[in-house]
């Protein structure tokens, strides 16, 4: 395929990325099948073990340098960030208020959620110790577990 072919469909190369980087996010979803029932916090733990087995790491890895170009890019690559914290937010939102947070905490809640996954992405990206990284997105699950007490008070 040619670069005037590209430009032509995509319009520019960073549409491309971001089309790219939106098809790799959308294959980690599936892979980790966290659509079919975000209905629990519970399963925050299918969704890590799923979304973080060896042959996905590379793509985190793809996923973060994007990242972070477009953090020190944003006038080019600001729509890849204001979709990836929007999809991350919403998918985080929906999961805590099904698992009974009240609507007026929910992006609070899983914008803690949303910062220790990534966290513990990188983490385990730059350490590979997975059973430390794992013990402590278990950790985290338990202090979650012990916030939704909370919910209804």
């Amino acid at each position: 395929m040619s670069h005037g072919t590209l430009l032509h469909h995509f319009g520019s190369k960073e549409n491309l990325v971001t089309e790219v980087i939106q098809r790799l996010r959308m294959r980690l979803a599936d892979a980790a099948d966290v659509t079919s029932s975000p209905n629990s916090t519970g399963n925050l733990a299918y969704w890590w073990q799923r979304s973080t087995t060896s042959q996905h790491l590379p793509v985190y890895r793809l996923l973060f340098e994007v990242y972070a170009q477009a953090v020190r890019q944003p006038e080019r690559y600001g729509h890849y960030l204001q979709q990836v914290v929007h999809d991350s937010l919403r998918l985080m939102e929906n999961l805590v208020e099904a698992g009974g947070c009240p609507p007026a905490r929910a992006p609070l809640v899983a914008s803690v959620i949303v910062a220790q996954a990534r966290g513990l992405q990188l983490d385990l990206l730059a350490t590979g110790d997975r059973e430390r990284v794992d013990g402590s997105f278990a950790l985290f699950l338990d202090m979650l577990t012990m916030l939704k007490h909370t919910w209804h008070q």
